[in-house]
């Protein structure tokens, strides 16, 4: 079989770059393990509930993403500006419904005074998606000293007025380190950055790169989280559409990998170039010598509550909690159907909650501990709750442990490439991107304007 183009991986990486391929007038060929194309992206349905697969949190900014799907397509939702970081609530026994709504309207985005033992104490981060100078409504955060508060005022600042490549080019540093050389005290990064970047970089070490750490920081400032209602899915569906039929073969194992050549379970495949867009351990494993990123696992938790019962936040707005309780199993938790009605049915509420590490072993136990959890920071007691599904992917998020290259090249040799989000941004937007630069080099070279 002969081909211009042989794709080894149907994830959103390989996808982006077969369609750009196509677009360029090259006959492309994606060869998938799976049975169907998607990778870490794939949607399930279960009794109305529409589940994503693995810890993907989308937002309004990320323009590959919205250059490559509209945003209406995607029916996509946003969340309130920033998160919201969460404390306190674990006394014993669960919360009685007019404590959960006391917390979270004495709160607020002003903060309050130390919460008791069974309430949770909410601080919001962030400001409004087109106004960076609300930044400075970090003065009045009730996390941190003076200082902390006007050095971090001063950088979110400067990170939502400056284009996000200013935070991806600056010197490269453990977040560890740089918070000490900035002087943040332990305060606020026990209490705000640590828990931050561990529910969005799986990184409660302070050991990422401080440049992927600003670049978060930044979507704290500019846009917002957000979430899609069509399901993670609908960009997959997208991109194979702009595949001629026959393009994608499911089921197909790849042994060997050539500039010239790919051989799988169906036989030999002859290219003029090859793109391999497996995940970075079957990436490794095609392309020995390969850079290894450190991964983590990920366990994502979906539950299903009455919507009445779960109470609004202040403002009324969904937002995605952050929970800096220490000792909590769950980094991030929030109603995405509160943000985009579509992922469940009516009168009911999604509710995603995301575990970093742990083999996956004890679901049921890991419920249980998650539940009594969402008990608080929700205000609704854990026997209400519906466990839809525990999804655990072992290899699930490519951390941004420094040093770390956020344009890792994807040229390996003139006719062999690989790209991935373990060789750009390690999120959705990161894997549309690398597949981009992925066509762009085979493009180029093979002396082809798109």
């Amino acid at each position: 079989m002969r081909t211009d183009v042989c794709v080894v991986g149907g994830g959103i990486a390989g996808l982006a770059a077969a369609a750009r391929l196509v677009a360029a007038g090259l006959t492309v060929t994606v060869l998938e393990c799976a049975d169907d194309p998607g990778g870490r992206a794939r949607d399930a349905r279960i009794g109305g509930f529409v589940l994503g697969d693995g810890a993907h949190l989308l937002h309004t900014t990320w323009p590959t993403l919205r250059q490559t799907i509209s945003p209406a397509e995607l029916q996509l939702g946003g969340f309130a500006a920033g998160v919201r970081i969460c404390s306190g609530g674990g006394g014993a026994g669960e919360p009685r419904a007019d404590q959960a709504r006391a917390s979270q309207a004495g709160a607020g985005d002003q903060g309050s005074s130390a919460p008791a033992d069974n309430v949770v104490r909410r601080v919001r981060f962030g400001a409004a998606p087109a106004r960076p100078q609300q930044t400075f409504s970090v003065l009045r955060m009730p996390i941190g000293t003076a200082a902390d508060k006007a050095r971090l005022s001063k950088l979110l600042y400067r990170l939502g007025t400056t284009a996000p490549e200013r935070a991806l080019g600056g010197p490269e540093h453990s977040a560890a380190d740089s918070y000490a050389v900035r002087g943040y005290s332990a305060e606020l990064v026990d209490q705000f950055l640590r828990p931050y970047l561990a529910a969005l970089a799986a990184d409660e070490d302070l050991a990422a790169s401080v440049r992927g750490a600003d670049w978060l920081l930044r979507l704290l400032v500019r846009g917002r989280f957000a979430v899609a209602g069509a399901g993670t899915g609908a960009l997959v569906r997208e991109l194979v559409r702009r595949l001629p039929v026959g393009t994608i073969e499911l089921g197909v194992r790849v042994h060997t990998v050539r500039a010239d050549r790919v051989v799988g379970d169906t036989g030999e495949i002859r290219a003029r170039a090859t793109v391999v867009a497996a995940d970075p351990y079957g990436a490794m494993e095609l392309l020995p010598g390969l850079h290894e990123p450190r991964m983590r696992s990920v366990t994502t938790l979906w539950h299903a509550v009455d919507d009445a019962q779960l109470p609004f936040e202040p403002d009324r707005a969904p937002s995605v909690l952050v929970d800096a309780e220490p000792g909590s199993p769950i980094a991030r938790t929030a109603v995405l159907s509160r943000a985009a009605p579509g992922l469940a049915p009516p009168g009911r509420a999604l509710v995603a909650t995301t575990v970093f590490g742990g083999d996956g072993k004890e679901p049921a136990a890991l419920d249980r501990a998650v539940l009594d959890r969402l008990s608080h920071l929700h205000g609704v007691p854990s026997r209400r709750w519906e466990t839809l599904d525990i999804r655990h992917v072992e290899h699930a998020v490519v951390t941004m442990q420094s040093p770390h290259n956020f344009a890792r090249p994807v040229r390996l040799i003139k006719g062999l490439y690989v790209c991935g989000d373990h060789r750009d941004l390690p999120n959705v937007e990161g894997a549309l991107q690398s597949g981009h630069r992925a066509a762009e080099a085979v493009l180029e070279d093979l002396n082809i304007q798109p």
